[in-house]
């Protein structure tokens, strides 16, 4: 580039100068360079900045001088950068934003290397939107070291995991990592930082040596401060693929899980960012709730390149509304079996096969027998959707043995897996050897997949499809003791997330519910529960009263109830004032996160269930996957 030149970026025009002007000393970075960066970073980054309110920090003089944050609109700024007007307390501030890349050129070459946004956007009518991601700030205080903060970093995202998030990592380009995950419908500022001071809070707790949830700086040597502040609707963070106003030009970088367990983790450079995009290496997505926080490939690569997975979800419908369209040519037919979904990715003899469940947790380790290739698939990678299925001694799908299996921390003995055998029931391909199939039709994703040869006898199978008829089918699925059915239209691409073009057929009513209470147990419960209170979710912490459930539970699940509803005891009623007295009396609360799977003949005139019997536990699955009240739930 020339020392001054006019160039144009998408439809505008712009006049960049001092172009051979030094920005960062200690390398001999120029402004050129700097703005050569940001053209090629923009794709991934204007995306990231769209729709907030942008404040810059600024180095016009390059690095070695003190520079400036800004967050007003300067007078010279041209018109067509996008602005909106915010009044914080006593004070009015008209923010600029970036909505192309023409708008984050301009910013550049007015000396702004770091971009803060905060972690929402802007509402249509002008005023702040609820968040759509929440942050976590390691930060290392002194004496601690990068790799330490990965080890709390992984740390983080198992609490998250918990809680039905999966994070984005990303190196800070200064000293720590920031962890973003996205969040969804319902959530509030004030939300996201409570879970996250609940997760600095309980990680301090554990490991005080190591963790410290305070800002005090005095208290911060030899520990990473778990920042949770930055969620704060009036605070903002520096947004992934920022330059750093450092003796180096550092960048804040997404990186993948797999890194940050490498020993040589450390800060990127902008020569290394630029590559990595180049390659497609570094994932620019925050990941979101049910669509994309399944990070199957967040541990390791898949057919090489980093992906963020999530299932293909069935609407409910009934046979008789979806009789009138069952035309064979059109729509397929499977048997429903009662298990639980699993994503499983694999590849090559160093890509060991890892199971996924639908709200992104590693579950392969309660399933070792299923950790293994079949014949067919040796020396491939890709990425199959299926479900883990225990079956009964007479043959049918048991939901009830397979609870033996589910949620576990440890491997099962040979005992228990003789006595409850599982299976890998696979119905559909996303990608082999590198290549997706995903906007393939099902009628050529099936034939992929009856393509794989599987011995006679393995643990992975493909199960057949059930009669083209919908009549016949419904009528072998009762006899063979199936959930049902599901219908998938043939001509469907493999799209994450709810869909209209598979239908889910059941032949009784189940419904995911939240536990938000309990109840003590009479007789033989006396010292345990006796029933739980469950809902939907109703908004942010509340849930909406379905009833209580005790009957069809096992000493096991009793067991399990007790440890759980102690681990999760609240002091606060989630259902408001809506259970019955006679109930709240002696009910004890607690924090609705856990989800559970009940069978119920109707729901009455009030809205409960009416004859429900539990089912299991769904450790599988969190709160935010459960259908709320909005969605229909139940």
């Amino acid at each position: 580039m020339a020392h001054n030149t006019a160039v144009r970026v998408g439809n505008r025009r712009l006049t960049l100068t001092n172009l051979d002007k030094v920005l960062y000393p200690d390398s001999g970075t120029t402004k050129a360079e700097v703005l050569q960066y940001f053209t090629e970073v923009g794709p991934a980054l204007v995306p990231l900045l769209t729709g907030r309110p942008l404040t810059r920090k600024r180095w016009p003089d390059g690095t070695a001088a003190d520079p400036f944050f800004q967050k007003n609109v300067e007078a010279a700024t041209p018109d067509w950068i996008p602005r909106h007007t915010l009044t914080q307390g006593s004070r009015t501030v008209v923010y600029p934003e970036v909505d192309e890349l023409a708008d984050l050129v301009y910013f550049a070459q007015s000396g702004a290397l770091e971009f803060h946004v905060p972690q929402w956007r802007f509402a249509p009518d002008g005023s702040p939107g609820a968040p759509d991601r929440l942050v976590i700030d390691l930060d290392p205080g002194p004496g601690v070291t990068l790799d330490e903060c990965a080890q709390v970093a992984l740390r983080v995202r198992e609490r998250l995991q918990a809680r039905g998030l999966d994070a984005l990592p990303v190196t800070s380009g200064s000293k720590g990592i920031h962890l973003y995950a996205g969040v969804g419908d319902g959530w509030t500022s004030r939300r996201c930082s409570e879970v996250a001071k609940e997760i600095a809070v309980e990680l301090e707790r554990q490991t005080p040596e190591q963790v410290t949830s305070t800002m005090s700086k005095a208290v911060r040597a030899g520990k990473v401060f778990v920042d949770w502040s930055q969620n704060s609707a009036t605070k903002t963070t520096i947004s992934p693929y920022s330059l750093r106003g450092t003796a180096q030009p550092t960048v804040a970088a997404p990186r993948t899980w797999a890194e940050l367990t490498a020993p040589d983790l450390r800060q990127l450079d902008f020569h290394e960012v630029v590559e990595r995009l180049r390659g497609g290496v570094a994932p620019a997505t925050v990941p979101r709730p049910h669509e994309a926080r399944q990070a199957i490939a967040g541990a390791g690569v898949v057919g090489g390149r980093n992906r963020v997975e999530a299932p293909m979800l069935a609407t409910a419908a009934t046979a008789s509304e979806f009789a009138s369209r069952a035309d064979p040519d059109t729509w397929a037919l499977e048997y429903k079996y009662d298990g639980i979904r699993a994503l499983v990715s694999f590849g090559g003899e160093d890509h060991p096969v890892r199971l996924t469940s639908r709200n992104g947790l590693d579950i392969g380790v309660g399933y070792p027998e299923l950790l293994h290739l079949p014949a067919g698939l040796t020396g491939h990678s890709g990425v199959l959707d299926g479900e883990i299925v225990a079956f009964g001694d007479d043959g049918a799908p048991s939901f009830g043995r397979l609870q033996q299996r589910m949620g576990r921390s440890r491997p099962p003995s040979a005992r228990e897996r003789e006595s409850n055998p599982v299976a890998l029931l696979l119905f559909d391909v996303l990608e082999l050897d590198g290549v997706s199939v995903r906007d393939k039709p099902l009628r050529d994703r099936r034939r992929v997949l009856e393509a794989i040869r599987i011995p006679e006898g393995d643990s992975w199978r493909v199960p057949d499809l059930a009669p083209p008829d919908l009549d016949e089918a419904l009528d072998s699925s009762r006899a063979a003791h199936m959930e049902g059915l599901v219908a998938k239209r043939w001509d469907s691409g493999y799209r994450s997330g709810r869909s209209s073009v598979w239908l889910k057929l059941k032949h009784f009513r189940t419904c995911e519910v939240v536990i938000g209470g309990w109840l003590p147990g009479e007789g033989g419960r006396a010292k345990g529960v006796g029933s739980v209170l469950v809902g939907l979710p109703a908004g942010p912490g509340r849930l909406r009263y379905l009833g209580r459930v005790g009957s069809g539970m096992s000493d096991a699940t009793l067991g399990r109830l007790r440890d759980l509803v102690a681990e999760t005891a609240s002091g606060d009623s989630p259902f408001g004032d809506t259970v019955p007295a006679v109930d709240a009396r002696s009910a004890r609360w607690v924090r609705p996160e856990t989800v559970a799977e009940v069978r119920y003949s109707e729901l009455t005139d009030d809205g409960r269930l009416r004859h429900p019997v539990w089912r299991g536990l769904r450790p599988d699955k969190s709160a935010a996957d459960v259908e709320g009240v909005e969605g229909g739930g139940c």
